[in-house]
């Protein structure tokens, strides 16, 4: 199953903001799970609840205009079918990773009704990213009714979103770094990113905050200046005690007192990135979700220190982070944890990321994957290694990739030596509890746990881990194995993104743990996003804009950066070996083509640090190679190539510029 949506999604008239949906019935597929049909489309997922029909839609993302919210969209069918027999559809399905299938599904009402859904559109939203007004909606083009089973597809379709005057949308000043950062972001995210700089916020001048802060306690300063030396040649950085932040920033308790003051810097001050210092106290908020009518379920959840609007207890019940207490969901700033208030390891965390961005060694271990796979639910034909072959499309195809996948037989049980000899990124997709990521069946089941990761001596080569596991992140446990992996004197981890509670799923199609998962792929791999913090950040921003699922928000709130949030991930680093205090500025570079969007012949303008071999490639949604624009020698300085994108599909691309001297990327609208 392809799981990025390859049909026509673009715009057809920016200023109407129309929006073309077309789908071929061959492009439809149907499976069975406990003698009922699962329907699948290109990149389509369920935006209902649990219960409901499954029937798969298309999310929609788009930047408006500053103080604008989407009211509704209109629909245009301009060609229908229904689908030949007679069908029965599974409803949705959401469980727990470490929780077995019920052995009966409910179903909702609606299999007593008439035509569902009701309305094609769903999930219509407006949040803030930094600034930006972002609007999402989910179309689902089908429509069933359960007393005849006769199922509907639109084949194609026109869609206007309609905005509206919001009163209460906030107007924001910010740096030209702030917005520089963010449009750079979302140009991944929304589906019309030329007007990105049209409905940009407003930026102003005279903004002296640092980019990036680090929050910790007084005591710890001599132990973290290192780091603060780093950062302020390559970002501008800054100390803030916490007892400093108690003393100046009201709230009702401390981690709303951290929040305050991070809405302030962020707001008037100019802020980027935030590093929080602590263990499980005074620095971590607690987020209280229900499931159904129990509940809630508590977990960290360090959002709450990067999505900066709303109080996040607009109930005032002090139970942060309910469904109903006003989430966006989106990144305001991006936000990482060192997750420990011993000096001692501290020192070692502050030690490797230095070395990391300094004194990594050249080899194939910057570009050399893993992929763990466990058995999920294999009594009904669920296994890892799904969600890990579709990360795999989106790794580079001159990487080196080890697939660890269980299976009925047996697992394979290699991994800590793979590590030990070089591994830049991991992706763990098994079950899990704060000791650790494990296999299902068959000794040794310890995949990455405390009973193993003594082992690990990579202390040169650290691994950016990412997991959809239950609760390996739970920092409420004493030691779990997120920040044992963080700092482990021997080797480990240089970041890592686990779950601070349940991983969910929903057999037999992918649930909202395994498209976060795969989102944090696109954005690293396809979108060269190598800040690990906007990476992780823009990950959940993507999944959240482009996605309705159920126990989505769950996710987003769960899985967290422990780690610098401005940490450069290995394979994207260029001029920090020679101590440039700006990486990038060695490595090429690549201008959106012109024009943009393109419909034949484009120019695709380059500048090269020195003569030297490249490669022009382009890249499509799902990461796959779309087309050659160059490969041979480029010459030193700016430059320029023809490109005729004539034969591409409608619809959004990467084009990337390789060379030994580091990579660029900027993207492409194709619209015919």
């Amino acid at each position: 199953m392809t799981l990025f949506l390859q049909v026509a999604m673009v715009l057809v008239s920016v200023q109407a903001a129309d929006l073309s949906f077309a789908i071929d019935t061959a492009d439809v597929d149907f499976t069975t799970f406990r003698g009922e049909e699962v329907v699948y489309i290109p990149g389509g997922a369920s935006p209902f609840i649990d219960g409901e029909p499954g029937l798969p839609g298309v999310g929609y993302a788009m930047v408006i205009p500053q103080g604008t919210y989407l009211e509704s969209v209109q629909v245009e069918v301009l060609s229908k079918v229904d689908l030949p027999g007679i069908h029965s559809i599974a409803p949705v399905l959401s469980v727990p990773l470490n929780q077995p299938i019920p052995l009966i599904i409910p179903h909702s009402t609606d299999y007593q009704g008439g035509s569902f859904p009701s309305d094609a559109i769903q999930s219509i939203d407006t949040g803030n990213k930094t600034g930006f007004r972002i609007a999402s909606f989910s179309y689902v083009p089908f429509s069933w009714n359960p007393a005849t089973g006769t199922l509907s597809l639109v084949t194609s379709a026109r869609l206007t979103p309609v905005t509206a005057p919001a009163v209460d949308a906030p107007r924001l000043n910010l740096s030209d770094y702030q917005v520089r950062t963010a449009i750079s972001a979302l140009h991944s995210v929304v589906q019309n990113p030329e007007m990105l700089e049209a409905y940009a916020p407003e930026i102003t001048s005279g903004i002296d905050g640092a980019p990036w802060v680090l929050i910790a306690d007084e005591a710890l300063q001599t132990t973290l200046q290192p780091l603060l030396d780093l950062r302020a040649t390559t970002h501008g950085s800054e100390f803030k005690f916490t007892q400093w932040i108690y003393a100046n920033y009201t709230g009702r308790d401390t981690q709303e007192q951290i929040r305050n003051y991070l809405i302030d810097a962020y707001e008037n001050q100019g802020l980027v990135y935030a590093l929080i210092v602590g263990d499980f106290g005074e620095t971590t908020r607690l987020s209280g979700i229900k499931i159904g009518s129990t509940g809630p379920e508590y977990f960290v959840a360090d959002l709450y220190y990067s999505d900066l609007d709303g109080s996040w207890d607009i109930d005032g019940d002090s139970v942060f982070g309910e469904l109903g207490d006003g989430l966006d969901y989106y990144s305001d700033i991006y936000t990482g944890r060192f997750s420990s208030d011993s000096p001692y390891r501290l020192s070692t965390m502050v030690e490797r990321v230095i070395a990391y961005e300094s004194a990594s060694p050249a080899g194939d271990w910057q570009t050399t994957a893993l992929l763990a796979g466990a058995g999920l639910w294999p009594e009904s034909g669920y296994w890892g290694s799904f969600i890990c072959d579709s990360i795999a499309l989106r790794i580079p195809e001159s990487w080196t990739v080890h697939k660890l996948y269980e299976t009925s037989a047996s697992h394979p049980n290699n991994q800590i030596e793979l590590y030990n000899n070089g591994v830049s990124y991991s992706s763990l997709n098994g079950h899990g509890n704060p000791g650790g990521v494990y296999w299902l069946d068959f000794s040794p089941t310890a995949l990455v746990t405390k009973v193993n990761y003594t082992g690990l001596t990579n202390i040169d080569m650290p691994v950016v881990f990412h997991s959809m596991a239950c609760s390996p992140g739970d920092l409420e446990n004493i030691a779990c194995i997120a920040e044992r992996l963080m700092f482990w004197p021997s080797g480990g981890a240089a970041a890592v993104m686990f779950n601070s509670s349940y991983g969910w799923g929903s057999p037999p199609g992918m649930g909202a743990s395994e498209w976060l998962e795969l989102y944090f792929a696109q954005v690293l791999f396809v979108d060269h996003q190598y800040e690990l913090g906007v990476t992780h950040a823009i990950s959940k921003d993507e999944f959240k804009a482009n996605v309705s699922i159920a126990m989505q928000t769950w996710v987003l709130q769960e899985n967290n950066l422990l780690g610098d949030p401005a940490l450069l991930f290995v394979d994207g680093q260029t001029g920090i070996e020679e101590g440039e205090g700006n990486p990038g500025v060695s490595s090429p570079a690549i201008s959106t083509p012109a024009p943009n969007p393109v419909s034949g012949t484009c120019a695709v303008n380059f500048t090269m640090p020195a003569t030297a071999s490249a490669t022009v490639i382009v890249y499509d949604i799902s990461g796959r190679v779309a087309a050659t624009v160059h490969n041979g020698v480029l010459p030193e300085g700016a430059g320029s190539l023809s490109f005729d994108a004539s034969n591409l599909a409608s619809g959004f691309y990467s084009v990337v510029i390789n060379s030994q001297s580091g990579s660029a990327a900027t993207q492409m609208l194709v619209l015919h």
